[in-house]
C-alpha cells in the first residue's frame, strides 16, 4: 500500500529510505531557499552601490532644490517621472531590445528605491524639525526646592 499524497519532498532524488518524510521536506525546503540566496547575492555589492547613491542623490536632490523653493512643483514632477520611467522599464524588460538592458535597468531599479526611500525620509526629517521648534518638548524647568524656602 502506497501513500496517495504526494509532497514536494516526494520529487528529492537523493531519498535514501531511511528518511522521514519530514526531514526530506525540511532538506528538499532548504535547498530552494540556499538556491534563492544565491541567486539573490549575486550582485550584492553593486546593488548596495546603487541603492546608497540613489539614496545620497534624494539628499542631494532635496537640498539643492529645496533652497530656493520656487522649483518645488517642477522637480517633485521631475522626481516622479524618472520613478516612473524607470518602474515601467523594470516591468517591460520582456520586450527583444530591453531584455539584453536587463540588468542595467534591474541595478537602475535599486537606484530608484534610494532615491524614493531617501526623499521618503527627508519628508519626515523636515515636518519633525517644524514639529520640534512649535511645541520645544526638550526645554523644560526642574525646581527641585520650591517646597524647602
Amino acid at each position: 500500500m502506497q501513500w496517495a499524497i504526494k509532497t514536494m519532498a516526494d520529487d528529492n532524488p537523493d531519498n535514501s529510505g531511511n528518511c522521514t518524510r519530514l526531514f526530506n521536506a525540511i532538506q528538499s525546503f532548504l535547498k530552494k531557499l540556499s538556491g534563492k540566496l544565491k541567486k539573490v547575492s549575486r550582485g550584492f555589492p553593486v546593488k548596495i552601490l546603487f541603492f546608497l547613491i540613489g539614496f545620497y542623490c534624494a539628499t542631494a536632490f532635496a537640498t539643492v532644490i529645496g533652497q530656493t523653493g520656487d522649483w518645488d512643483i517642477l522637480s517633485a514632477g521631475l522626481a516622479v517621472a524618472i520613478v516612473e520611467v524607470i518602474g515601467a522599464l523594470m516591468y517591460r524588460a520582456s520586450f527583444a531590445l530591453l531584455g539584453r538592458m536587463k540588468n542595467m535597468i534591474s541595478i537602475f531599479n535599486y537606484w530608484k528605491a534610494g532615491l524614493t526611500l531617501g526623499l521618503f525620509l527627508d519628508s519626515f526629517k523636515y515636518e519633525v524639525d517644524e514639529l520640534l521648534e512649535s511645541c520645544s518638548p526638550f526645554n523644560f524647568e526642574i525646581n527641585i526646592f520650591t517646597g524647602l524656602w
